[in-house]
């Protein structure tokens, strides 16, 4: 079982820098066409001042969301359904595979 896990942690490392590549350009597209999704600034947001807006976490929502929904569609950039379905791609296996490696790490231990 510890290999299975050892699998889905390498799946799971392996898919995350597409993840984080799709999200950061897909934020950019947001940013030129449609800049109020990513101005969203929320209840913990003071805690990221000074630091980049995509590491705040209402944006990263907004962003997700954004990609989740029919705003990628209605966007003009050809590339914005691109980055669209890498971050949906990329949450729906590696989120699954990190957290199926953990609980069978977690149900191995003594």
């Amino acid at each position: 079982m510890q290999l299975i896990a050892i699998v889905l942690v390498v799946i799971g490392a392996l898919i995350t820098p597409f993840y984080f590549h799709a999200l950061v350009r897909f934020r950019r597209i947001l940013l030129a066409e449609r800049p109020a999704i990513t101005d969203r600034r929320g209840s913990p947001s003071f805690f990221f001042t000074g630091m980049p807006r995509a590491a705040d976490p209402n944006v990263g929502v907004a962003i997700v969301g954004a990609a989740f929904g029919p705003i990628a569609r209605e966007l003009k950039d050809p590339n914005a359904t691109r980055y669209a379905r890498r971050i949906r791609l990329s949450l729906l296996v590696g989120v699954p595979a990190y957290l199926v490696a953990f609980a069978i790490m977690i149900a191995g231990a003594p």
